[in-house]
């Protein structure tokens, strides 16, 4: 290998930690400070780079928060809409279904706390809208997919899909009621609703 050719490398390579570097350090302080209330200076200081480092390698929010976001779904690992099927495989019963639908997406509030939160001020930000979108559509989907058997209506749907907001999550946790066991109460919860609307709607 040149000394050229090695030189280019590890000149990448620097770059490539020093942005990492860069994104970790931001999503640790929108977890502790928000989005709005990170500064480019206090993303430097905690990442031990010069402000303009953060600056040459993210100009603005536009290209710092799509890789924070990269970064969230490596770290905290959310289910995706994709992997309902394997979420659900060999189970028929529709409150085992739901039981594994609400575990999986509360383990995820869980490993992720306060990265998972939205201030509801951030919703300006047309990454932050996109992001509790496409957040909305997976809990959408999987919650469908769980209670298929039943053939639920879209306002049965919509509403037990509200009760796994990550909001109820953190009222949930901020009483000490541990993951798992939100998980259990909360389908437990959404699964007999369920059947009290249904008997109610019935001619």
């Amino acid at each position: 290998m040149s000394p050229r050719h090695y030189s280019m490398k590890k000149r990448s390579s620097d770059a490539a930690e020093t942005r990492r570097r860069i994104v970790e350090s931001t999503l640790q302080l929108h977890a502790q400070k928000g989005v709005l209330g990170t500064s480019w200076k206090d993303i430097a200081a905690l990442a031990d780079v010069s402000i303009g480092t953060v600056y040459k390698h993210f100009p603005d929010l536009d290209a710092l928060l799509p890789a924070c976001g990269a970064l969230m779904m490596e770290r905290f690992r959310p289910p995706s809409p994709e992997d309902a099927g394997d979420l659900l495989d060999g189970l028929a019963d529709p409150k085992d279904r739901l039981g594994r639908v609400v575990t999986e997406i509360f383990a995820f509030y869980d490993r992720a706390g306060p990265a998972a939160e939205v201030d509801p001020r951030e919703r300006k930000l047309p990454q932050i809208r996109e992001w509790e979108a496409y957040w909305a559509g997976t809990v959408a989907t999987v919650v469908s997919a769980a209670l298929a058997p039943l053939r639920p209506a879209e306002a049965q749907l919509a509403f037990v899909a509200a009760l796994l907001d990550q909001r109820s999550f953190a009222a949930l946790s901020a009483r000490g009621i541990a993951a798992d066991k939100a998980a259990g109460e909360i389908a437990r919860m959404a699964m007999a609703w369920l059947a009290l609307d249904r008997e109610n709607s019935s001619p």
